[in-house]
C-alpha cells in the first residue's frame, strides 16, 4: 500500500483517539447502544474535503472509514462523500460513492432516487469525457423517470442527451432530444426553459448552416425573453444578429447587433458584449470596412482579456490580424499573430492535460478492476484458511478441557492477577478521560477553523461573482450552488419556492454564459 501523506495521518490519529474511546465506553456498559453522532461525521466529512489526501488509496480508506462510522442514512453520507470527490475533480471515486448511494436506493425500493443518483455518475462521466457511458447512464435514468411520469425531470435529461449527442456529432439525434425536451417544456407551461431550448436548438441548426431554421427558433426564443430584463434578452438578440451576419443580410445584422450593444452599455453590463463587438467587427471587415473592424475587434479583445475567455480572445484576435494585415500594419500584425498562437498553445495545453487525466481515470479502473481480482483470490485463500482454523480450533477446545483442572489450581494466583489487571483498567481510563479532554481541545480548535475557512471561502465566492452582475440573491443562490446544494435545499434554506431558485438557477447560467451547475460552480470559483 503507498504510504499516507502527513495531513492524512493526523486525521486518521484523531479517528483513532475517537474510536478508542466510544469502543471503552462501550465494554464499561453493555447494556448501552453505541450512537451515532452526526456532528463527528459531518466533522470527518470535513475533514476530507479540507485535508483533501493526494492518493485514491488514502481518500477510499479514509472515506470507508467515514461510512463504518454511520449507523443511518449512509446513502446520503455517500452522497455527500461522491460530491466532495467531484468537487476535487476527482470524477473516478465520485462515480464510485454516487453508485454506493444508487445500490442503496435501488436496494430500498426507492427508484426515483435511484434514477437521481444514476443521474450524476452520468454528469461525472459526461464531464471527464467519457460520453458513450455518460449516454448510457443518461438513457437509463430517463427511462426510469417516465416509468414514474415525472415530465419536468424527463425533459432536463432530454437535454443533457441532446448535448451529448451533439458533442459525438450526431447532429440528428441532438435534434431530435432537443425537440422533445422543448415539447416537455411547451406542455408545462416552462416558458423560460422552453427558450432556452429554442435557443439550443436554433444553435445547433446554425452549426449545421441552415441558418434559415436558426433564425426561426432564435426568434421564437427572443419573443418570450420579450419583456425579460435579464441578459437572456441580449444574448438571444445578438446570436439573432450572427445569423443575419452569416447570411450575408449587413444591413439587417448591422442594426440589431448595434442596439444590442448600447442596451449592454444602458445595463451597465460592458463586459458581457464581447460577442456582440466580434460579430460587429466581423461584419464591417466583410463590408470592406476595415478601420471600424479593427476598432470593434480591439474593443472585443480587451474584453475577452479582462474575462479571461481564451476561445472569445482567439476570435477578436483573428479578425484583428486579418484588419491589421488589411491596413499594411505588417508589425502590429506579427505581434498579433505571435500572441494568438500563444493562447492557443495554452488552450492546446489544457486539452492534453484533460486528455491525461481521462487517461488517468481509465487507469485508475483498470487498477480497481485487478485489486478486485486479486481480493476475490485473497477471499478463496481465506476460505480454505478457515476450515483449517476450525480444525485447529476443534483441537484446542479439547486441549482446553483437559487444562481446566489445571487451571482450577491456579484460581488462587488468578485472583491477585486478576486484581492487577483492575488497578491496570482504572489507570487506562484515566488516561481515556485525559485523551477525552486532549479530544474536545481539538474538535473545538477544528471547530474554530472550519468556521473562519467557511467565512473566508464564502468571502472569496462572493468576491469572485461580483463581476458577474448578478443581483444579490442571484449571488445567494450561487453560493449554495457552488456548496453542492440542490435547488430545494436552496430554496429551503433561502425560504423561496423552488421555481423561484429555478428562475434564478436560469439567470445565473445565462449571466455566467454557461449551460449547467458544474460550469457554473467552476466559472465562480476559478474565474
Amino acid at each position: 500500500m503507498q504510504v499516507l501523506n502527513k495531513s492524512y495521518l493526523i486525521i486518521l490519529s484523531l479517528v483513532t483517539i475517537t474510536f478508542l474511546f466510544s469502543c471503552q465506553n462501550h465494554k464499561s456498559n453493555p447494556k448501552e447502544t453505541i450512537r451515532e453522532k452526526p456532528a463527528e461525521i459531518d466533522l470527518l466529512l470535513d475533514s476530507l474535503s479540507n485535508y483533501y489526501p493526494s492518493n485514491n488509496d488514502s481518500l477510499i480508506l479514509f472515506s470507508d472509514h467515514i461510512l463504518s462510522n454511520t449507523l443511518k442514512n449512509k446513502e446520503q453520507i455517500n452522497i455527500k462523500i461522491a460530491h466532495i470527490h467531484y468537487n476535487h475533480s476527482n470524477y473516478f471515486l465520485a462515480q464510485k460513492y454516487f453508485r454506493n448511494a444508487s445500490e442503496t436506493f435501488l436496494k430500498d425500493s426507492l427508484i426515483e432516487k435511484y434514477a437521481e443518483q444514476i443521474t450524476n455518475i452520468g454528469v461525472t462521466k459526461e464531464v471527464s469525457g467519457d460520453y458513450s457511458s455518460a449516454l448510457d447512464y443518461y438513457l437509463r435514468a430517463q427511462n426510469i423517470f417516465d416509468s414514474l411520469n415525472l415530465p419536468e425531470k424527463s425533459s432536463y435529461l432530454d437535454n443533457n442527451i441532446g448535448i451529448i449527442y451533439e458533442q459525438l456529432k450526431d447532429k440528428d439525434k441532438a435534434l431530435r432530444y432537443y425537440h422533445k425536451s422543448l415539447t416537455t417544456s411547451i406542455r408545462l407551461k416552462k416558458w423560460k426553459l422552453s427558450a432556452s431550448r429554442y435557443n439550443n436548438i436554433a444553435s445547433l441548426y446554425e452549426s449545421n448552416s441552415q441558418l434559415d431554421s436558426a433564425l426561426i427558433f432564435y426568434t421564437k426564443a427572443y419573443q418570450i425573453y420579450q419583456n425579460d430584463s435579464s441578459i437572456n434578452k441580449l444574448v438571444t438578440k445578438s446570436n439573432i444578429g450572427h445569423v443575419y451576419l452569416l447570411m450575408k443580410k449587413f444591413a439587417m445584422a448591422d442594426s440589431i447587433l448595434e442596439s444590442t450593444y448600447r442596451a449592454y452599455i444602458k445595463q451597465k453590463l460592458r463586459v458581457n458584449s464581447s460577442y456582440v463587438l466580434t460579430c460587429q467587427a466581423q461584419s464591417f471587415f466583410d463590408q470592406g470596412l476595415v478601420q471600424k473592424s479593427l476598432q470593434k475587434a480591439q474593443e472585443a479583445y480587451q474584453i475577452s482579456k479582462q474575462n479571461k475567455n481564451k476561445e472569445k480572445e482567439l476570435e477578436s484576435l483573428d479578425i484583428l490580424i486579418k484588419s491589421s494585415e488589411k491596413l499594411q500594419q505588417y508589425k502590429q500584425t506579427n505581434e498579433l499573430i505571435k500572441r494568438y498562437y500563444r493562447i492557443k498553445e495554452e488552450l492546446t495545453g489544457i486539452e492534453q492535460r484533460q486528455f491525461i487525466n481521462n487517461l488517468d481515470i481509465k487507469y485508475q479502473v483498470k487498477e480497481q478492476k485487478h485489486k478486485i481480482q486479486v481480493l476475490e483470490l485473497n477471499n478463496n485463500v481465506q476460505s480454505e484458511k478457515l476450515l483449517e482454523l476450525w480444525l485447529l480450533i476443534t483441537i484446542l477446545v479439547a486441549l482446553l478441557l483437559g487444562l481446566y483442572i489445571i487451571l482450577k489450581l491456579q484460581k488462587k494466583n488468578n485472583r491477585l492477577f486478576i486484581n492487577q489487571m483492575q488497578r491496570d483498567i482504572s489507570d487506562y481510563i484515566s488516561q481515556i478521560e485525559e485523551i477525552k479532554e486532549s479530544k474536545e481541545k481539538i474538535e473545538e480548535s477544528l471547530n474554530n477553523e472550519k468556521k473562519e475557512s467557511e467565512k473566508q471561502n464564502e468571502t472569496n465566492i462572493l468576491e469572485k461573482i461580483k463581476q458577474f452582475n448578478l443581483t444579490e440573491r442571484e449571488q445567494d443562490v450561487l453560493l449554495l450552488i457552488s456548496q453542492g446544494y440542490k435547488n430545494a435545499e436552496i430554496a429551503d434554506k433561502l425560504f423561496l419556492s423552488i421555481n423561484t431558485i429555478k428562475t434564478h438557477t436560469k439567470n445565473i447560467f445565462i449571466k455566467l454564459d454557461v449551460r449547467n451547475r458544474i460550469e457554473a460552480t467552476r466559472k465562480a470559483q476559478f474565474s
